[in-house]
């Protein structure tokens, strides 16, 4: 129902009126008796249309509430008056009004103008809104870092955009109205010309790569998409060009591709992870427990301390894999660092290596610092960007086997800081350097994983930056990495790292409820925690967990996370319908950790990450019922 406003100073009129509106259907909002009130009547109630007198008491009269109602609220208006001499209809035209009615008047009268006013305000707000929306679509493409250009079904050139103008050389007016084939150039066969021609007039799209002329002569390879524009009938009305420089586009292919890699490393890495931590898991703990039962056999207590390295470096082999693929941002353990004192760190961290290697080799190496300048501090974590730095040096290092230089550079801009590294190397093939950042991609076999460039490119987009190759062989590789300034930041203060905990468990008699769907994780467990003196339940079905916690009464639940039937999570949220809740640790193969809102919506007391580490489980243990 629209909603109108009624403005006259006669009482009877304005009755009189407001019972016919009501009766055609319209809901009369307000009513005011003067112009004054009438304007601040309508910036409250914001009506769709006013009915409004022209001849009333007071300073204005309605022509002049009508003029401040149109510039500062824009509310159609139709004068409704006694009067129809020629200077009242001359100033209300000054105004603009949908509808001038003279007293007295007939109802049909009013609806037809009423109806009338508020069908040309909808027209004139949508054809508003059109103009709106095509101001803007001319603002996007007036300024889009791409070539543009629009043509007619015959070839002309009906607009250019400003990125053609400065790229081409050639002015709107030189352009438009010419035939595309003023960019013709001879480096393209006439055939390609032809074919992208066909496809667009016969209704397709066309993409590729074509030669074109500037106004100077000299040619340019770029890019081109060439698509028509249809009408609503399927006529082709128009034909847009889009181009950009080939070098560009090869560049966007090359980001687009390394993040499909990305996405299909990180599902392979996250169900490997996962196996593969439930095995090292498996290992870690059985030689924990024969080590404490073995231990005044030395050589079996030493094998098995090799056994338990090797499981500790497997885990982090999945660990480097995961920080491959792990794009997501996690800042909370972000600090405010200077970059270039942390490259200086990694420098330090590295000279032992290097200054051994040219001694032993009796070769030269040299470290360049005089580019590093000062930049502005970074929110990072400065322990992974020192990895970066260290895995670069390796890198180039590797690379200059009869000696050379390492130079480091540090810059910046008003939204990043910069820090290049370049070797005088042997440099990269074109097709070493579209690898170089892939997992498990070395040139050094067997020595490399090829892992530490890809930890490197991991690292980087996790700080929200970016990493940039550029090399040739025979002279040298420069890395430029780029990360943005945080502006606004506040100080973390780093907590200072507890003791080593002990195996050790304070608390005595607790009773324990394992469950893990390996049995062998829940044997494991079972046997540490018995020792330790406590009463164990493990179970390697989940669901007979559920039906353990109804019938008998447990201190402590420590749960594998993903599991079929029912997840670690889902048994979480059960305990709260038991009577006397007991306190849950998860213990999860997963190696991404499990999302906080989870953790803190099933009131999870801790989690470990497999392969874990019995002191690991001790100290939590020990914090939840003895508060050391």
């Amino acid at each position: 129902m629209k909603r109108l406003m009624v403005v006259d100073d006669e009482a009877v009129i304005t009755t009189q009126l407001e019972d016919r509106l009501l009766s055609m259907k319209y809901d009369v909002v307000g009513t005011a008796s003067s112009a004054e009130e009438s304007v601040s009547m309508a910036r409250e109630l914001c009506p769709d249309l006013i009915l409004m007198d022209i001849v009333m008491k007071g300073k204005l009269d309605g022509i002049d509430a009508a003029r401040i109602i149109k510039a500062d609220m824009d509310i159609p208006i139709i004068f409704l008056t006694a009067y129809a001499d020629d200077k009242y209809i001359k100033r209300a035209m000054e105004v603009e009004p949908y509808g001038y009615i003279v007293k007295p008047f007939r109802e049909n009268e009013i609806r037809a103008n009423i109806e009338i006013a508020l069908y040309k305000k909808d027209l004139e707000r949508k054809q508003e809104q059109a103009e709106k929306r095509i101001r803007r679509l001319f603002l996007a493409i007036e300024h889009n870092p791409y070539m543009v250009l629009i043509m007619d079904t015959e070839g002309k050139t009906e607009y250019v955009n400003a990125e053609f103008i400065q790229l081409t050389g050639y002015t709107s007016k030189e352009a438009v109205g010419k035939n595309i084939s003023l960019l013709k150039s001879d480096e393209t066969l006439p055939e390609v010309y032809k074919e992208m021609w066909d496809k667009i007039t016969s209704g397709e799209e066309w993409r590729g790569e074509l030669c074109i002329k500037n106004k100077d002569g000299t040619p340019d390879l770029r890019y081109i998409v060439a698509l028509p524009v249809k009408n609503i009938k399927g006529d082709i009305v128009f034909f847009v060009v889009v181009m950009e420089e080939s070098s560009n586009h090869e560049k966007r292919m090359e980001m687009l591709l390394q993040s499909e890699k990305l996405n299909a490393m990180k599902t392979l890495t996250a169900g490997i992870a996962h196996e593969f931590n439930n095995i090292f898991a498996i290992i870690s703990g059985n030689t924990q427990l024969l080590r404490r039962d073995y231990s005044e056999i030395k050589d079996l207590r030493d094998g098995l301390l090799t056994i338990q390295k090797a499981t500790v470096n497997g885990a982090e082999l999945i660990s480097k894999m995961k920080m491959f693929t792990e794009m997501e941002k996690d800042t909370s353990a972000f600090v405010l660092s200077d970059i270039k004192g942390i490259a200086k760190q990694a420098i330090k961290f590295t000279k032992p290596r290097w200054e051994n290697k040219a001694q032993a080799k009796g070769i030269n190496y040299h470290i360049d610092e005089e580019g590093m300048e000062e930049v502005p501090m970074i929110m990072c974590i400065p322990l992974e960007l020192r990895e970066v730095f260290v895995n670069i040096i390796n890198n180039a290092l590797d690379e200059m086997p009869d000696g050379g230089s390492v130079s480091f550079n540090t810059w910046s801009d008003e939204d990043n800081v910069f820090v290049s590294i370049s070797d005088t190397g042997k440099g990269m093939s074109e097709d070493v350097k579209k690898k170089i950042f892939d997992p498990f991609f070395t040139t050094r076999r067997p020595e490399g994983s090829g892992l530490g460039l890809s930890v490197t490119y991991g690292i980087i987009k996790r700080h929200s930056g970016r990493i940039e190759v550029e090399s040739e062989e025979g002279k040298g590789t420069t890395f430029t990495i780029s990360i943005p300034i945080t502006r606004d930041v506040t100080h973390r203060v780093l907590q200072a790292l507890s003791p080593k905990p002990s195996h050790e468990i304070k608390a005595k008699g607790l009773r324990i409820l394992v469950v893990d769907d390996d049995i062998e994780i829940c044997r494991i467990l079972n046997i540490f925690l018995s020792k330790n003196g406590h009463n164990v339940k493990a179970v390697n079905i989940s669901t007979e967990a559920i039906k353990l916690l109804k019938e008998e009464e447990f201190d402590l639940v420590l749960s594998d996370y993903v599991m079929p039937y029912v997840t670690g999570y889902e048994i979480a949220k059960f305990l709260d319908r038991l009577e006397k809740r007991p306190k849950i640790g998860i213990i999860t193969g997963w190696d991404e950790m499990i999302p906080a809102k989870e953790v803190e919506s099933a009131k999870v007391d801790f989690v470990i990450k497999k392969p874990f580490d019995f002191a690991e489980i001790s100290r939590h243990i020990n914090l939840l019922f003895d508060g050391a």
